[in-house]
This record gives structure tokens, C-alpha cells and sequence, in this order.
């Protein structure tokens, strides 16, 4: 292939974008998924609720703990003090 040609056809290429329709398809329900597939849960959403799960509730249950440690802490210090 000549130079020539290779910037002839690069130069086709945009023009051949504008040629073709817009939504060249037969019917937009061939394009759907099926039911089947539609209904499929992937890894990732499963990976996406677990975590999205436990993670905020580990921290919210290691805040309390931390939390009431604390107070415990506090009103012992308080005690020691009379």
C-alpha cells in the first residue's frame, strides 16, 4: 500500500460514518435481551450488596463498642477520683 492510499481511505472513513442510517436494525425488539438473561444476577451485584451490607454495619457496630468502652472508661475514671 502507497501513502496515497493509506490517506484516501483514512479520509473515506468519516465520510462512510455519515452514509450508513442511524439505527440500521430490523425490529428494536431483536435488540432487548431476553427474559432469561434479563433475570441472571452477575458476581458483582452479589459481591456489591454484600458488601454494601456488612461493611456499614461492622463499622456502626464497632463504633458502638468503641463508643460504650469509652463511657465505661469515663465512669470508672469518676469512681477512682472519690
Amino acid at each position: 500500500m502507497t501513502k496515497e492510499a493509506l490517506i484516501k481511505g483514512a479520509a473515506a472513513v468519516p465520510v462512510a460514518a455519515f452514509v450508513a442510517p442511524a439505527f440500521a436494525m430490523d425490529s428494536i425488539v431483536e435488540a432487548l435481551p431476553s427474559t432469561s438473561l434479563s433475570l441472571e444476577v452477575q458476581f458483582g451485584a452479589y459481591l456489591a450488596v454484600l458488601l454494601g451490607t456488612f461493611l456499614p454495619c461492622l463499622f456502626l457496630i464497632n463504633l458502638f463498642i468503641s463508643t460504650e468502652t469509652r463511657k465505661a472508661g469515663a465512669e470508672d475514671a469518676l469512681k477512682d477520683e472519690f
